[in-house]
């Protein structure tokens, strides 16, 4: 990745040097109180170091703070340049390549030969839109997960782990690379103690897939863990050299751990590195995300992903197609609220003065009128499959079970589908949100549970409600059933409150 390289470049603030204790001033751009203060920055450590060992080699500087403050602070650390490239008021800076190329230009080097490092979103955008080797530079694991989305070649934490690779990578690769075969041959051996040995000695000369097969040996074996081995930091070496295994495995403990939300932020990513396995359970983990907008055509595109290289995704990507013909269906025949992803099949007029139909009709499903829950029931069900496990709102007051949603519902459900009238229910009473009460989802939430979990776990749910407003009441029903194992929640509402 690095052999061949004609220049270094890099960014100036947060990666050369730490300039967070005048953020206040270069924030507000006072460039003149920054350059007073700048006896309280600081030259990240090994900087010095990395470019002492690479003097044969160009420097340039890419920062989008002006000339007026990057010059005299690199002339206040020492730090020695070939080129510096800073903001220009009528020019294209970063997150746009053209510094780069400028930069390039001005050292007489092509870019692709070039090594941008940087800590920031913006520095890893240009450095791939330039086409050279992009290298993010992160102080902690938390930096790490921030910047691992925008997907540099590399990520460092310090700048002598830069500097080994840059002045020691062949040798340094040739004998990681010797430990990790020969780790793979007692494996095949059946030799488990040279495997682990080997893998050892490969993960400490830096190869990835080393690390992260020793991770996976140690989680494994946990009897087999010693002082200055870490699970957790062996996979982050890995993460930060862009293994997608070790990203996807990262996924896995924290999901075990119930981390959802870094679960799914480290499978998107594998998934984005081409990782079969990755973009199979983030499919699944973005079906079962709650207001989450597109998901299901996201999960769609991600299981289509995965089916070319396994058959496993088969069975779960033929459910979804099922349900993206099912919402297809539906918005044939129904409204659809775009912003809170609902579906609703009239306007409903609350006031009473306003006598349109459909809102007589609503009124006289929540008045429990047999002709009035038959025709709701007729218009839904021809559209219903066999798979589906037709669900309804609960009442706000909890003695109220025989509602009129409830009895379309199993209308419905005697037709095709299966009958979840009785997963999601009302435990306490909450005062009516027409009547003045609450309209958030916590309200509902906190007072509603789901039983009979095993009729709806793994299955496409329709979650039925006469009358939505703001959406609240459908979003908390979907979010209960979704914590309860359902695979996706379609949310249809009798009228929608004009």
């Amino acid at each position: 990745m690095f052999m061949g390289y004609e220049a270094l470049m890099f960014d100036l603030d947060g990666t050369l040097v730490d300039t967070s204790a005048i953020e206040t001033w270069r924030e507000k751009r006072s460039w003149h109180e920054c350059i007073r203060h700048f006896h309280l920055t600081r030259v990240n450590p090994h900087v010095h170091l990395l470019l002492q060992s690479i003097q044969n080699k160009k420097i340039g500087i890419v920062t989008n703070a002006p000339y007026i403050y990057a010059e005299p602070l690199l002339k206040h650390h020492g730090i020695r340049y070939d080129a510096l490239i800073s903001y220009e008021k009528n020019q294209k800076n970063k997150p746009y390549p053209d510094p780069l190329f400028r930069c390039a230009q001005h050292m007489n080097v092509h870019i692709e030969h070039c090594i941008y490092v940087g800590n920031e979103p913006t520095d890893i955008a240009a450095a791939k839109a330039a086409g050279c080797t992009s290298v993010a530079y992160a102080n902690t694991y938390s930096e790490v997960e921030q910047l691992l989305v925008y997907m540099p070649h590399l990520i460092i934490k310090n700048f002598s782990d830069l500097q080994y690779t840059l002045t020691e990578e062949k040798h340094m690769q040739k004998i990681a690379r010797e430990c990790f075969e020969q780790a793979l041959e007692e494996k095949q051996k059946g030799n488990s103690w040279g495997y682990f040995r080997y893998l050892n000695e490969a993960s400490d000369h830096g190869h990835g897939l080393a690390q992260y097969y020793l991770a996976k040996v140690l989680r494994k074996n946990p009897h087999l863990l010693y002082e200055g081995k870490n699970i957790r930091d062996l996979l982050y070496g890995a993460v930060m050299k862009m293994i997608p295994e070790a990203v996807f495995e990262l996924g896995q403990l924290f999901e075990q751990e119930n981390k959802w939300e870094k679960a799914k932020h480290f499978y998107r990513v594998a998934a984005h590195m081409d990782y079969a396995p990755a973009q199979y359970f983030f499919a699944k983990m973005k079906l079962r995300t709650p207001f989450s907008r597109m998901k299901l055509h996201i999960a769609h595109h991600w299981l289509k992903m995965c089916s070319e290289k396994t058959g496993k995704a088969i069975p779960l990507l033929n459910q979804v197609e099922k349900i993206v013909q099912f919402e297809n269906d539906l918005k044939q025949h129904f409204y659809y609220d775009k912003g809170n992803e609902n579906f609703f099949i009239c306007n409903y007029l609350s006031n009473e003065k306003y006598e349109d139909e459909y809102s007589m009709r609503i009124l006289g499903v929540k008045g429990r009128k047999q002709a009035d829950i038959a025709y709701f029931s007729e218009r839904i069900s021809p559209l219903v499959s066999d798979e589906i496990v037709i669900c309804c709102f609960p009442s706000s007051d909890h003695r109220n079970i025989l509602t009129g949603i409830r009895k379309i519902a199993q209308f419905i459900a005697q037709e095709k589908g299966i009958d979840g009238t009785d997963c999601l229910v009302r435990w306490k009473s909450r005062e009516k949100s027409s009547y003045g009460g609450e309209r958030n989802i916590q309200s509902h939430v906190q007072t509603m549970k789901v039983f009979q979990r095993e009729k709806i776990v793994g299955k496409h749910v329709l979650l039925l409600d006469d009358v939505t407003t703001s959406g609240s009441s459908l979003r908390a029903g979907e979010q209960l059933l979704l914590e309860a194992g359902a695979l996706y929640v379609t949310k249809l509402a009798l009228g929608k409150t004009k």
